[in-house]
């Protein structure tokens, strides 16, 4: 396959901030046809990206044009619908994160996706952060990573559909799995600080027990200071501390190895791997988890992120959300 045919579903903010441009980019993509219920925003987004099948019905779309992939990026309550109908069309599909409402349904996108030979991916975009990659490429040339943590912080209620847990901080759950692979047990404790929304979870901490007998801390206060997003790991005799909140200029990863003072750590910055005159979307892994799920429809291989997988991802969000918690702090 020298060109993959896309169609898309929803034109709202994350879209057209990062899958668009990032499938733009790719010269062996062709984003074919567009399906959109607000008519102005299916328009400015059509005529930016030069995209002229423009449908409302995402039936119609994929009834009259020929596709080999479909993005559906939307609120993941709008999802399943679409999700079942595409995949029992054979469509690959990709969608934003959380993948689904619960796990029940992500697994079961998963069985239609491998009934329907269908590639499928979830965009969680930091397992692909170019310092990330490059952490656990030098850490694994000693060993195999048995310790690491991430963190995510943000300041401000989360009014949205879901808890911020399933929604948001899914992400560095997917990214510590990356790391130490899967999970055997989860440790958690919850809570809500200075928080006036009703059963309104804002503090997630959680110990990942994984089986290949390291473990992974989770770390989450959503009335933080403000928005930060950092991660450490460890191997034999070497360590790895990278801040990557997405910001160009700003990412960068220390590694410390063999008792060397801190001082001395050696610094990669993410412009070190990618380029100081990239779009943005190559700063925190957009372009490249969008790079990876075009090459595995055309090399036929199982994206990373793929449904199957994502079904232990949000396994670990519901032990999460069911474990013990703190009172509550006014």
């Amino acid at each position: 396959m020298d060109r993959v045919r896309v169609g898309m579903i929803g034109a709202g903010a994350r879209a057209t901030y990062a899958h668009y441009p990032s499938l733009a980019e790719m010269p062996d993509v062709e984003m074919a046809a567009i399906c959109e219920l607000n008519l102005e925003r299916m328009k400015a987004v059509g005529d930016k990206y030069g995209i002229h099948l423009r449908y409302t019905d995402y039936r119609k779309m994929l009834e009259e044009v020929a596709l080999d992939a479909v993005y559906i990026i939307m609120g993941p309550e709008f999802l399943d619908p679409i999700v079942t109908y595409c995949l029992k069309k054979n469509k690959n599909v990709f969608i934003e994160k959380p993948p689904g409402t619960t796990v029940e349904e992500t697994r079961k996108w998963a069985k239609l996706a491998k009934e329907h030979g269908c590639k499928t991916a979830v965009g969680f975009q930091r397992v692909f952060h170019p310092l990330v990659r490059e952490a656990k490429r030098i850490l694994e040339e000693r060993g195999r990573i048995i310790h690491c943590m991430a963190a995510f912080h943000k300041y401000g209620e989360w009014q949205g559909y879901f808890d911020s847990l399933t929604n948001d901080v899914i992400h560095i759950i997917a990214l510590l799995r990356w790391l130490g692979g899967d999970v055997k047990k989860v440790h958690s404790l919850s809570g809500q600080f200075y928080s006036n929304i009703g059963k309104h979870l804002n503090l997630y901490t959680a110990i990942l027990e994984f089986k290949s007998g390291g473990i992974g801390i989770l770390h989450s206060n959503r009335v933080s200071g403000g928005r930060v997003l950092y991660f450490e790991a460890h191997s034999k005799g070497i360590s790895v501390y990278g801040d990557i909140p997405g910001i160009a200029g700003v990412d960068h990863l220390k590694v410390v190895k063999d008792n060397q003072p801190y001082e001395e750590a050696r610094v990669i910055r993410n412009e070190d791997i990618i380029g100081s005159n990239v779009p943005y979307t190559h700063i925190d892994g957009t372009f490249q988890v969008n790079r990876h799920f075009i090459d595995c429809i055309k090399r036929d291989e199982e994206p990373l992120t793929n449904f199957e997988d994502s079904v232990k991802t949000m396994k670990i969000v519901r032990a999460i959300l069911s474990g013990p918690r703190l009172p509550p702090v006014a």
